[in-house]
């Protein structure tokens, strides 16, 4: 019976654990879940383990139980995260998963670690409720799975509870009818917390994206007003050179009400750029250490002979930006590259996706930004970029690809433009080549490799870069901006240096995304940043100096080079050009950043309650325990009123009342299978000849004798009566602290 009643304890342990990971696989508004390594883990790994901890060993051959649990394991490690640091959190997950449950079956003594499971599995319920906020979408997908996941997290943590306590106290399974009513009554409470003190929408997000026509004013005031700290006034820090831009002009700054902002598609730098426009949006608030930062949506690698580049199916960063993570993503391979330093970038944006400056180590799942009008998504990502100047690697050694690399990167190398197509690029390719080597810096370079780049950059020196809103970027457009109008922006400039890098032999891609670059920062962009920072507290805790305000104006095109030993590296395709003048220089436009008002016309997320819930919780609590002493002490009376009947019922309530007072001063609790008698043998002080063996003799005479003389029946009560209250004197402890033991135990409700 023992063994079917843990059997089906392992069962119903497993049923909670796999009900909770498949939570997040059936939620609606998640895009990923798990990928491989997190699957491994969660569907193989930990149920495995578990599996083999509780299953018994043959006699004698513990040992190999454990080479059972270990081998696979460390095999499944390493499939899950590779050779290296990535396999040991899987491991370590499968080592904690055998050890939980090996304890809690086999030797429940030592497993009192494993009442924080029921915790775990309500945290990652409360983490899929915290992702449901994350977004309007989100939450909008997630809406009816919100209640059964709080329904379901409330069952999970209290009935998972009541298997780690029959584990833990498997004689407890004796008497199991009585605690199931007490989990059960304990359950229905934690249900009508979840339905009746949680607000309906805590969820809800319910956010009205204004399109109206925009109503710009300009914020009146000097600098005291934006709240620029007083040793930032002007330009912060010596930023690298970037985007060519006007100098001589400063634009304005500009507000407009949150109610007003734009919709998405200016947002996202659509119509942003074009030459026609008077005005730069906000786009997002980028901090970060290190600067610039290339932050890439869309990564290009295939080449297509007619449209250009495309983004590839072998580019897997395509879908990250766009995935809604439930946890913490991170980049699986591993990272050798040379010159770069792992550099957090943070960014409040007006855009849901993430951007991802390369090369990304961790992407956090995105958050909603509740009190930030338009600048409502919070994303962090964890990012090895390289550190230095990338013009820089021309003056060190790089060797050329060897053929393992050639291989490995084949598809960056593929040029399959028509015949006429690529003599036209060969021939400007040539001459760029020839023209670098005739100039005094050529002769300062050691690598061959590097002076291919740098002699494609500098070839567009007597190019003219300026906005506009042509994104054509096929291949009869590169041959035009080549060849005739020597006229573009970032896209023309991007696409035919990464086209021209792979016709040199040097792997190639093109990026699209959004620069956020000290030089890029005027004084109006200065000026915005502190206002926003003066308002919004989550960007104060960044240094002013490490703010970058990214406009529809920075959305940007750029070409990635494979460099042997550094791998992908972002380079600046338009920093030779000729600067814009006039309209044609984007960042020259007024600055528009978003005005906050008081009172909104959106309703933010409403925070999840936990002052209400701890509070009811608490009450919760005490009403139990009020009502625990209430049935503790109620029953201690009527035991005493119905002992005082005699008879075999009397008997029957003194019995009762003897127990539960042992029980209180911490003697065993006796098993509903066992007699009076048994009971006798399992504390020491109570065995033969001991008050308590003559009460469990009497106890058995009245219980169970017919008696034809009332008279001799009521002298075995009294002598009942009398060994009672020796029983009770003989065992009980003594002192202050058995005093408040007693007073406060519980432990006699095991007898209800």
């Amino acid at each position: 019976m023992v063994k079917k009643s843990r059997t089906a304890l392992f069962v119903l342990r497993l049923f909670f654990y796999f009900g909770t990971a498949l939570l997040p696989v059936l939620h609606p508004g998640i895009s990923i879940s798990y990928d491989r390594s997190g699957f491994v883990l969660w569907f193989i790994i930990i149920p495995y383990e578990a599996l083999i901890a509780f299953l018994p060993a043959p006699k004698g051959k513990g040992f190999g139980k454990v080479i059972l649990a270990v081998l696979p394991l460390f095999l499944l490690s390493v499939y899950a995260g590779g050779f290296g640091p990535g396999a040991v959190a899987p491991f370590g997950a499968g080592i904690l998963s055998f050890t939980l449950t090996l304890l809690l079956f086999r030797y429940p003594r030592w497993g009192k670690a494993s009442v924080l499971e029921p915790f775990f599995l309500a945290w990652v319920c409360l983490r899929l409720l915290a992702f449901s906020r994350s977004g309007e979408d989100a939450a909008g997908q997630s809406l009816g799975l919100t209640q059964i996941i709080l329904v379901w997290t409330a069952l999970v943590f209290l009935l998972h509870s009541a298997v780690v306590y029959f584990c833990l106290y498997p004689k407890s399974l004796a008497r199991a009818r009585g605690e199931t009513a007490v989990f059960a009554l304990a359950s229905a409470a934690a249900l009508a917390l979840v339905l009746f003190v949680l607000p309906a929408d805590f969820i809800r997000n319910t956010v009205i994206a204004n399109l109206l026509s925009d109503r710009v004013d300009k914020k009146p005031g000097d600098d005291s007003e934006w709240g620029i700290p007083e040793e930032n006034n002007g330009r912060r820090k010596d930023g690298r050179k970037t985007i060519p831009g006007e100098t001589g002009r400063e634009p304005g700054l500009r507000g407009l009400s949150e109610n007003d902002w734009p919709g998405e598609g200016r947002r996202r730098g659509k119509g942003g750029r074009g030459g026609g426009e008077t005005r730069q949006y906000t786009v997002m608030v980028v901090a970060s250490k290190m600067e610039p930062v290339y932050a890439g949506e869309s990564f290009r690698g295939r080449l297509d002979p007619a449209a250009g580049f495309l983004p590839g199916p072998h580019e897997p960063l395509n879908n990250l930006p766009h995935l809604r993570l439930l946890s913490t993503w991170v980049n699986p391979g591993t990272e050798y590259d040379a010159g770069r330093e792992r550099n957090e970038v943070f960014s409040l944006s007006t855009l849901p996706q993430n951007f991802l400056p390369y090369r990304p180590y961790s992407v956090e799942p995105t958050v909603l930004s509740e009190n930030s009008g338009p600048l409502r998504y919070i994303h962090r990502v964890v990012a090895d970029m390289h550190a230095a100047n990338p013009l820089e690697l021309a003056a060190a050694p790089v060797r050329d690809l060897t053929p393992g690399e050639a291989e490995t990167l084949a598809a960056y190398l593929e040029f399959p433009l028509a015949p006429a197509d690529r003599e036209i690029f060969s021939v400007y390719l040539a001459g760029a080549l020839e023209d670098w080597r005739h100039t005094g810096f050529a002769a300062t370079m050691e690598s061959g490799y590097m002076e291919k780049i740098v002699a494609i950059l500098t070839s567009f020196d007597d190019y003219q870069y300026n906005i506009s809103d042509n994104d054509n970027s096929s291949i009869a457009a590169l041959k035009e901006f080549l060849l005739n109008t020597k006229d573009g922006d970032c896209v023309e400039f991007s696409h035919t240096a990464a086209l021209l890098g792979r016709l040199a032999g040097v792997p190639s891609r093109v990026v699209t995304g959004f620069l956020a670059a000290e030089s890029l920062q005027t004084t109006a962009h200065i000026r915005g940043l502190a206002a926003l920072r003066n308002k919004l507290p989550v960007l104060r805790q960044f240094p002013f100096e490490d703010l970058y305000l990214v406009t529809d104006a920075h959305s940007h095109a750029w070409p990635q080079f494979y460099i042997p030993e550094y791998g992908w590296i972002d380079f600046e395709a338009t920093l030779f050009a000729i600067p814009p003048v006039g309209s044609g220089d984007g960042n020259m436009r007024d600055v528009v950043i978003p005005l906050f008002d008081e009172t909104r016309v959106y309703s933010p997320a409403r925070p999840f309650p936990w002052r209400a819930v701890l509070r009811a919780l608490g009450f919760l609590a005490a009403a139990l325990l009020a009502a625990a002493y209430t049935i503790r002490y109620g029953r201690k009376l009527l035991l005493h009123l119905g002992a005082r009947r005699g008879g075999r019922a009397g008997a029957r309530s003194l019995y009762l009342l003897l127990l539960a007072r042992l029980a209180a001063d911490g003697r065993p609790i006796k098993p509903a299978s066992k007699t009076a008698a048994e009971y006798v043998q399992l504390f020491p002080g109570a065995g033969e000849g001991s008050p308590f063996a003559a009460f469990a003799a009497l106890y058995a005479e009245l219980r169970w004798r017919e008696f034809a003389d009332p008279a001799e029946q009521a002298e075995r009560f009294r002598q009942l009566r009398q060994e009672y209250r020796n029983s009770i004197e003989a065992v009980r402890r003594r002192g202050l602290r058995a005093f408040f033991i007693r007073l406060f135990s519980l432990r006699g409700l095991a007898y209800l």
